[in-house]
């Protein structure tokens, strides 16, 4: 019998910080370190709230080539050094990236100072590829490389699919990363959408006006498990994704694709809804978003919900990246024995009955399903524990 992949060793790079005591600090404060960022193709010209990694200049709002990489790269070798790997076994592994706009905060602003605009894509040469083939050869990794490119979803899927590759024999392990910087284009498109919210963060709330966008980077490493390293180790115990075609943007709002998708991620877990001690939330803060999840949870979990958790509120929406982020983020507190609170939230929603935590749990032996849902309705579920 194939074991559940251990999760042998993660880093994180958000708006609290890229050092775990930072990350724990401003997860105990309940920090929501927000920034604003101008709408400068408006007149008059006005704001939106913005999440960027600590050290860029919040008001340039681009990135060089070099300091792309360079953050990637931090965040990687960290895991890996945790992870305390032998080069031969570094070479050998699988990398797995997960990002919704890749390397376009690279060419952005080259395209834009160009003498002459040509296809930006011809020009530029951006694609699916660059950033994995990159990193690769600056970290001598030589294994297969894989990129999902599945919108919210896309680095939750890099971490399902890697597992599979690892529990199935075909890895020993697996390097998944998740990586989405600041671009024009995914920050004027949510605008246009009138996705952004105005005021704070308020996930699952009555008053929620809508998602608050981030910047992230996580590196995470699965191991081939054995049967006396399983026990006390966080594992991918199981997960699922599914595409919910009620739309062709969204969810359908009652819930039945991602009730779907949850049923599917606990049985390839070998649970039940009873098994599951901790929900991490996708609660973007949008309207409907909200509302399908709800309705999805509460189909599953008819006899009883169990603490539910949203991480957006400190780090915002890292679109592709936040399921890798969001993992490391949520696996970080546990180590530390707590499970983070949901800053933003105060007042229920009747149509919802969801209410979030609003103080920080102790954390113990435990089995938690986290939740990705991506536009477009691309589903992903994860059930992650730290009992074999």
């Amino acid at each position: 019998m194939n074991l559940p992949p251990i999760i042998l060793a993660f880093a994180v790079d958000c708006a609290l910080g890229n050092q775990p005591a930072d990350i724990v600090d401003g997860l105990k404060q309940k920090c929501q370190p927000v920034t604003h960022i101008p709408l400068a193709q408006i007149q008059p010209p006005i704001t939106r709230p913005y999440y960027r990694l600590t050290g860029l200049d919040h008001c340039a709002c681009q990135v060089t080539e070099a300091q792309f990489y360079r953050r990637l790269v931090r965040i990687i070798s960290q895991a890996l050094n945790t992870a305390a790997l032998s080069p031969r076994q570094i070479g050998a592994m699988g990398f797995f990236l997960g990002s919704t706009a890749n390397d376009i905060p690279i060419w952005e602003p080259r395209y834009r100072d160009a003498p002459v605009r040509q296809s930006f894509f011809s020009q530029n040469a951006a694609g699916y590829g660059n950033i994995a083939d990159t990193t690769m050869r600056k970290l001598a990794m030589r294994g297969p490389a894989y990129t999902f490119n599945t919108a919210c979803t896309s680095s939750a899927n890099a971490l399902l699919y890697a597992a599979a590759m690892v529990r199935g024999g075909a890895l020993e392990h697996a390097l998944v990363v998740g990586f989405d910087l600041f671009s024009h284009l995914g920050f004027y498109g949510f605008e246009a959408l009138k996705l952004i919210a105005s005021g704070p963060y308020r996930p699952f709330d009555r008053d929620r006006t809508g998602m608050i966008l981030g910047e992230g980077c996580a590196a995470v490493v699965l191991a081939a498990a054995t049967p006396d390293a399983a026990a006390d180790r966080f594992c991918l115990l199981g997960g699922a994704n599914g595409c919910d075609h009620a739309n062709v943007t969204t969810h359908d709002a009652a819930g039945s694709g991602i009730a779907a998708v949850i049923q599917r991620a606990l049985a390839d877990a070998d649970l039940h809804a009873s098994d599951i001690d901790l929900i991490k939330a996708h609660a973007t803060g949008s309207q409907v978003n909200d509302l399908a999840e709800a309705n999805g949870l509460k189909r599953v979990f008819q006899h009883g919900m169990p603490p539910v958790t949203a991480l957006k509120s400190y780090i915002g929406h890292t679109v592709g990246a936040c399921g890798a982020v969001e993992l490391a983020i949520l696996l970080t507190a546990w180590q530390h024995g707590f499970v983070p609170a949901t800053p933003g939230f105060e007042n229920m929603d009747p149509q919802l009955e969801i209410c979030p935590t609003i103080e920080h749990l102790p954390a113990g032996p435990a089995t938690a399903l986290l939740n990705f849902f991506g536009f477009g309705g691309n589903c992903t579920c994860l059930v992650v524990g730290n009992q074999s």
